[in-house]
């Protein structure tokens, strides 16, 4: 009896060892930061071409990391205290263009297509500057409010382009 309650208790004991190991492991593992998808500005010659990249703030700084691979050498990385500004603002930008707007009234009705020549939808944008370089990043629609909340809390003063008016 005094057996099975020893094996019981060390096969315990084991699982309750394994569970702290893969506690602690997990804490060493998220030294990242959050993660954002973002487009970054590269130039191409004379063109400026928009390329899948993600932000990732970490404890010192950010990091922009193209997805492409043809695009990696446009990786970059800015520390906290390098940050000169942070400018951020929106575009409008019609939802439909007029020659869309036309093939789809030939194809609808008419009429139909008249109220989406007055929605625009939002663009938004933001720059950081440093001494030494700069990033222009088209954010996400459902993540330019996190980012800039990114900056903010780690002290980088962001400027609100479309409260300013500019």
């Amino acid at each position: 009896m005094k057996d099975i309650i020893s094996r019981r208790w060390s096969s315990i004991a084991a699982i309750i060892l394994l569970i702290s190991l893969l506690m602690a492991a997990s804490g060493y593992a998220q030294t990242t930061g959050p993660k954002y998808a973002v487009e970054l500005v590269v130039t191409r010659g004379e063109k400026s071409v928009e390329t899948d990249a993600d932000i990732t703030f970490s404890e010192t700084g950010i990091t922009i990391v193209p997805d492409k691979r043809s695009f990696s050498d446009q990786r970059r990385e800015f520390a906290y205290s390098q940050i000169k500004t942070v400018d951020y603002s929106y575009a409008k930008k019609p939802m439909i263009s007029v020659g869309g707007a036309v093939a789809v009234a030939l194809l609808i009705s008419v009429f139909a297509p008249i109220p989406f020549l007055f929605l625009k939808k939002k663009r938004y944008w933001m720059t950081v500057n440093t001494e030494n370089g700069y990033a222009v990043l088209r954010l996400g629609d459902r993540n330019h409010r996190q980012i800039a909340a990114e900056f903010k809390s780690r002290g980088v003063t962001v400027s609100d382009l479309i409260k300013e008016g500019k």
